[in-house]
């Protein structure tokens, strides 16, 4: 038997709809390879606490727990500190793993030393159009050395593609709770700053194209907790090399811009975005956090 286990890590707000299925998915999970199942139901006002407690009846080592509503950072870090098992399997509660995904991305991640493993992903309309038995034999991996330039260019994986060591989780602090309902990019954020990055070519995380309240659908509020998380990221490492703070900068202000410009129009208030964004060229130092901070009102109602 394998050595080394693995917790399921589930955070749930108001999700019953999905939690059957996503359940299932969880329990199907092929490797030889000890589990542990920790859900954190985080003030749910639909059944979704007594769905969890139906669903995991009869399971080994299932640990669920209610809190007052702290949003999905929050959420996720107390599911954290409840894991018994060196590495975590994220799991959003409205995602589908594959039967093979955890087997796989545990099996990539044994052998490197990157802190966590991700897979690819994609999006169903119908469950009927998925196959969710599909295996890739040996895929191929890349290490991903240095990766903080690519985190903070573009968000690399959504946590249902994803399986941490537990240790490096609890060692950069799980999620940011200052960004409420995110918690993915801050901690990619973390940990990209001290570890490499393995990316697994191989489907294991399938997102359904349609899920009510589902937060990463409104654009705009996604955009400002991925602007906000960076410039969090920034104000707790100081040291961060120049040349990171001014991608950082860049990437922040051509967001705000281009949001702007896309989704109310060209018009005069669209000129000071543009502004910022070549502004964000310059030589930045202290103040870049600051700057970041300042990307987040473009994505404000007006």
């Amino acid at each position: 038997m394998r050595e080394t286990g693995v917790a399921f890590v589930v955070p749930v707000y108001n999700k019953e709809p999905h939690l059957g299925s996503v359940l299932r998915q969880i329990a199907r999970q092929e490797g030889d390879f000890p589990r542990q199942y920790v859900f954190v139901d985080d003030g749910s006002t639909d059944g979704s606490l007594a769905a969890l407690r139906d669903l995991t009846a009869g399971w080994d080592d299932v640990v669920i727990e209610s809190q007052d509503n702290k949003g999905s950072a929050g959420a996720t870090n107390r599911a954290i500190a409840l894991v018994r098992q060196p590495y975590i399997k994220f799991v959003d509660a409205d995602d589908l793993i594959g039967d093979f995904a955890t087997i796989t991305l545990l099996d990539a991640l044994d052998d490197s030393p990157a802190c966590l493993a991700y897979g690819n992903v994609a999006r169903y309309r119908d469950e009927s159009g998925i196959d969710l038995h599909a295996r890739v034999e040996h895929p191929a991996a890349t290490l991903i050395w240095r990766p903080l330039r690519q985190a903070m260019r573009n968000s690399l994986f959504n946590p249902t593609q994803s399986l941490a060591r537990t240790a490096a989780v609890r060692e950069v602090g799980g999620c940011d709770e200052r960004i409420v309902h995110s918690q993915e990019y801050s901690l990619t954020l973390r940990l990209a700053q001290r570890w490499p990055l393995l990316r697994v070519e191989a489907p294991v995380a399938f997102l359904p194209e349609e899920a009510p309240g589902r937060l990463s659908d409104d654009p705009a509020k996604q955009l400002q907790r991925v602007t906000l998380a960076l410039a969090n990221f920034l104000r707790d490492h100081p040291e961060t090399e120049a040349d990171l703070k001014r991608l950082a900068c860049r990437r922040a202000a051509g967001r705000a811009w281009k949001y702007v410009y896309r989704h109310r129009g060209l018009s005069a208030m669209s000129l000071p975005w543009l502004w910022r964004y070549l502004w964000s060229y310059a030589p930045v130092g202290a103040d870049a956090a600051d700057f970041i901070d300042t990307c987040c009102a473009a994505f404000e109602p007006t």
